[in-house]
């Protein structure tokens, strides 16, 4: 059994800019390149586990936060839409999808005249609340598998939120 870690594209692209640009500094990059590379494969994932459901990754997004608020109301939109920092165009499209098919209802808001409730039909949350186990599921499997134990886990997770906040704060 070879005892050398295992490479990937990233390993390579560093060695070839140490060669070309020795005078360049790329310690950030196999941490921000894996990054967006992991982040493409798993919402591919993500899409692949949805699809038994008949959502996209997009639609779960909506659904989900819908479901946390865990209010018996609905909720402005606007607030909806700022919680998944989506334009208004966006969140009109996946509103639009999401009531067609019956899984989200609108109304007027009676406290603001330009304002629009929105919240979950019964298939809506019978819905999220099938696919949101399976894709938690699935989700912790892959962890579980690629890191293993907790303390590696909970470092991992740790060191991405700082990156996040650091990126968000910035």
């Amino acid at each position: 059994m070879d005892d050398e870690p295992a490479t990937d594209a990233i390993d390579g692209i560093v060695d070839d800019l140490q060669e070309h640009y020795p005078d360049l500094d790329p310690s950030g990059l196999p941490i921000v390149g894996r990054v967006l590379r992991l982040a493409r494969h798993l919402e591919d994932r993500r899409e692949v586990q949805l699809a038994s459901f008949g959502l996209t990754v997009a639609d779960f997004d909506v659904l989900a936060s819908l479901r946390r608020t865990a209010t018996p109301t609905a909720i402005n939109v606007r607030e909806l839409q700022q919680s998944l920092m989506l334009s208004s165009g966006g969140m009109t499209k996946r509103l639009d999808r999401l009531e067609s098919s019956g899984l989200l209802e609108r109304e007027r808001d009676p406290n603001d005249r330009r304002g629009v409730l929105i919240g979950l039909t019964v298939a809506g949350r019978d819905l999220i609340d099938r696919a949101l186990p399976a894709v938690l599921r699935a989700e912790r499997e892959l962890v579980d598998a690629a890191i293993g134990n907790a303390e590696r886990r909970d470092q991992t997770a740790e060191g991405l939120r700082q990156l996040l906040l650091a990126e968000e704060q910035s």
